[in-house]
């Protein structure tokens, strides 16, 4: 048995392969080892392992997240899971790498992410040859719901909204200045809780206002982090993560304009995982 994880900063998807054919689905927080330890990843998938499967019977573990960069912080993934998978060789990686993988397979491109966070490579087919660091939510993540989401919240708070769209805000999100900067500041997985405000972007995203925002946000992440790349119109173009997939129609537009003809854009990469792997094993 084959387990697969693609871990964002908000979920995790997992799927249990028995061969060729998916065994389970489940799903858990999301596991970035910025914000979690290893404890906290044994607890959270044993909560969710399926009970009827034997844990023992998992041989192979690959794990593609958010926050997997250094080999420190891979550690902090592969010590959580091998507390509970003992037979299990266990292969974390970033999960830029999984997005690539599930985009092109054994194929070259650009790989983007857009969900909660954000980031980019450059794929060989079987290796990133290039990464532009992503920065996190404070520094960076440019394009990302944790990106969109600090600009509506100090919009909010400032009152630089539009009156149309602050009052259908408010209406979505009935918080007040004490809970949002409480959440922000002291509470935990303050990306988490920027990146929810990411839905509000594709409701009303032919606004004039979160049009704008959104379309100079994708700008602005093509500009630092598909741009810079060598040959960077040489490369088929791909985006996996839900803000890039619900705001599609403006990040193709974004595309076009940087003279990009096109660009595949799935929700999640765990499709592309799945159908690598089962013809891996074929």
């Amino acid at each position: 048995m084959i387990l697969l994880a693609d871990s964002g900063s908000t979920k995790t998807e997992w799927v249990l392969l028995d061969g060729n054919t998916v065994k389970a689905k489940f799903f858990t927080a999301g596991l970035n080892p910025y914000f979690v330890d290893s404890e906290f990843v044994t607890a959270e998938v044993k909560k969710h392992f399926p009970s009827e499967i034997d844990s023992g019977k998992v041989e192979e573990i690959y794990f593609y997240g958010a926050g997997c960069s250094s080999a420190g912080r891979c550690e902090v993934i592969r010590s959580g899971l091998a507390a509970i998978f003992d037979n299990a060789a266990v292969n974390v990686n970033h999960d830029i790498y999984g997005a690539a993988v599930a985009l092109f397979g054994n194929n070259p491109g650009i790989a983007m992410i857009l969900g909660t966070g954000s980031n980019s490579c450059v794929y060989n087919g079987s290796e990133i040859t290039a990464n532009i660091p992503a920065l996190g939510y404070i520094l960076g993540d440019e394009g990302s719901g944790a990106f969109f989401g600090l600009q509506l919240v100090k919009d909010y708070l400032n009152n630089e909204m539009p009156a149309q769209i602050r009052e259908k805000f408010a209406e979505k999100y009935p918080l007040t200045r004490e809970e949002i900067i409480d959440s922000v500041y002291k509470k935990p997985f303050p990306n988490r809780f920027l990146a929810s405000f990411a839905p509000f972007l594709s409701e009303y995203k032919t606004d004039e206002y979160i049009k704008k925002m959104v379309s100079e946000g994708f700008e602005l992440f093509f500009k630092r982090h598909i741009l810079p790349y060598d040959n960077a119109h040489g490369y088929s173009l791909g985006c996996v993560g839900s803000v890039g997939y619900f705001l599609a129609d403006i990040l193709e537009e974004t595309s076009k304009k940087f003279n990009f003809d096109k660009i595949r854009i799935i929700r999640s990469p765990m499709d592309g995982l799945v159908d690598f792997f089962t013809k891996k094993q074929k």
